[in-house]
C-alpha cells in the first residue's frame, strides 16, 4: 500500500515542466504557450557558465581559505595542511549556499511563488561572502578584488541563467506570453499606445485555417491593433443607438431598463456591424455624388440649305433638323416664350411648356393674344 506521506513535489515539477506527449518538439527545440515551436541552437552559450562557475567557486573557495587561515589564531604546533583541511569544508559552504538557496527559490518560483524568504537569505549569504574576501584580504587591492568579483560575478551570472531558464520554462509551459516583435524605439516613442496594442496582440496570437496557434508578425499586429483601436471607439457609439431604440420600443419604463440591463449591447454592436450591407448602402448613396443633370434647353430648328428640293420623310425634320441647345442666361421665360414664339409659330402650348423645360401654366401666363390657335 502505498504511503500517503510520500512528498509529491518532484512529480509536480516533473508534469509542469514536462513536454506534452502529442506532438513532441524536436529535440533542442522549445514548444510556445500555443502550441507551437521555436527552433532552437543546438548549441547555447549558456553552456559556458558551468565552466565559469566551476572556475569561479574554486578562487572564491580559495580565498575563503586562505583568509580563514591567515586571520584564525592557529597555533604554531598547527600544521598548514591541517588549518586548510580544517577551513575548506566551511569556505565551500559559504560560498556555495548562495547559489543553493537561489536555486531553491527559482525552483519554488516556476511553480508560481514569489519565494521571498529563498531570495532574501541568498542575497544575505552572497554579501556576506564577498564582504569576507573584501575584507580578509585588505590592503592587498589585487587579492580584494579578484576573490570579490570572483564570487560577485559567479553569484549574479547564476542568477541571471536561472531566471532565463524559468522564463523559458514558464513560456513552455503557457504561464509566460510569448515575445512581441520589434517595433523600434522611434515607432514606440511617436505610437506609445498603438504600439503597446500591437505588441499586446502579437502576444496572444491566433489561430490560423490549420487549427495551429501562431503569434503576429510585425506589420500584421501592427494592422491588427489599428483595426482593433478603430472598432473599441466604434462600437460604444453603435451600443448607444442600440439602446436608445431598446429603450423606445418598450413602453414601460421598468422593462426597457431590464432590456437593456440583460442584452449584452457591446455583442449586439458587434453584430449589427457584421451585418452591414455595404454595397446596399453604397447603391443608396451613390446619387449624392453623381454629376448635376443639364440645365433647361431649348429646341432651334435647323435650316434646310436653299435649293434643296430631295423629297423628305415624314418627321425626318423634326428628328434630324432641331437641336438642343442650352437656353441663353439672362433672359425671362416671357422673353424665351416670345422667342419661341418667333421661332414656330404653330407650337401649341405643351410643345412650348416642353420645350422651355417649365409648366404649361406658365406658358399660358405669358401666351400672346388669342389668335384662334388651340393650345
Amino acid at each position: 500500500m502505498p504511503d500517503p506521506m510520500v512528498d509529491t513535489f518532484e512529480r509536480e515539477v516533473a508534469v509542469l515542466l514536462a513536454e506534452p506527449a502529442a506532438d513532441p518538439a524536436p529535440a533542442g527545440d522549445q514548444r510556445t504557450a500555443g502550441g507551437g515551436v521555436v527552433t532552437r541552437s543546438r548549441w547555447s552559450p549558456a553552456g559556458l557558465a558551468y565552466w565559469f562557475y566551476g572556475v569561479a567557486a574554486a578562487g572564491a573557495v580559495i580565498g575563503q581559505t586562505w583568509v580563514a587561515v591567515a586571520h584564525v589564531p592557529w597555533g604554531p604546533q598547527v600544521p598548514l595542511a591541517v588549518r586548510v583541511a580544517a577551513v575548506l569544508p566551511f569556505a565551500l559552504c559559504l560560498e556555495l549556499l548562495a547559489m543553493a538557496l537561489a536555486a531553491m527559490a527559482d525552483e519554488r518560483m516556476r511553480l508560481g511563488e514569489r519565494a521571498y524568504g529563498f531570495r532574501v537569505f541568498s542575497a544575505a549569504v552572497a554579501v556576506v561572502a564577498v564582504g569576507i574576501l573584501v575584507a580578509g584580504h585588505w590592503p592587498q587591492l589585487y587579492w580584494s578584488g579578484v576573490f570579490g568579483m570572483l564570487s560577485g560575478a559567479a553569484y549574479l551570472l547564476w542568477l541571471l541563467h536561472s531566471a532565463a531558464r524559468r522564463r523559458d520554462a514558464l513560456r513552455a509551459a503557457g504561464k509566460l506570453a510569448d515575445t512581441a516583435p520589434h517595433y523600434g524605439l522611434w515607432r514606440r516613442l511617436r505610437h506609445p499606445v498603438w504600439t503597446a496594442r500591437a505588441a499586446e496582440l502579437a502576444r496572444e496570437g491566433r489561430v490560423d485555417a490549420g487549427g495551429v496557434w501562431r503569434p503576429l508578425g510585425l506589420y500584421e499586429s501592427l494592422r491588427a491593433a489599428r483595426v482593433a483601436m478603430r472598432d473599441e471607439k466604434r462600437r460604444p457609439a453603435i451600443a448607444g443607438a442600440v439602446e436608445r431604440v431598446v429603450r423606445a420600443e418598450q413602453r414601460d419604463a421598468r422593462m426597457a431598463e431590464v432590456a437593456v440591463r440583460t442584452l449584452d449591447l457591446d455583442r449586439l454592436a458587434a453584430e449589427l456591424a457584421g451585418r452591414v450591407d455595404y454595397g446596399a448602402w453604397a447603391d443608396r448613396l451613390a446619387p449624392a455624388i453623381a454629376a448635376p443633370l443639364p440645365s433647361a434647353v431649348v429646341t432651334v430648328p435647323v435650316t434646310e440649305p436653299a435649293g434643296d428640293d430631295g423629297p423628305v420623310a415624314p418627321g425626318a425634320s423634326d428628328a434630324a433638323g432641331r437641336g438642343r441647345v442650352p437656353a441663353p442666361r439672362g433672359r425671362s421665360t416671357a422673353e424665351r416664350v416670345a422667342a419661341m414664339m418667333a421661332d414656330q409659330p404653330e407650337a401649341r402650348v405643351a410643345e412650348v411648356a416642353s420645350a422651355l423645360g417649365v409648366s404649361p401654366r406658365t406658358v399660358r401666363r405669358y401666351w400672346p393674344a388669342p389668335n384662334g390657335r388651340a393650345a
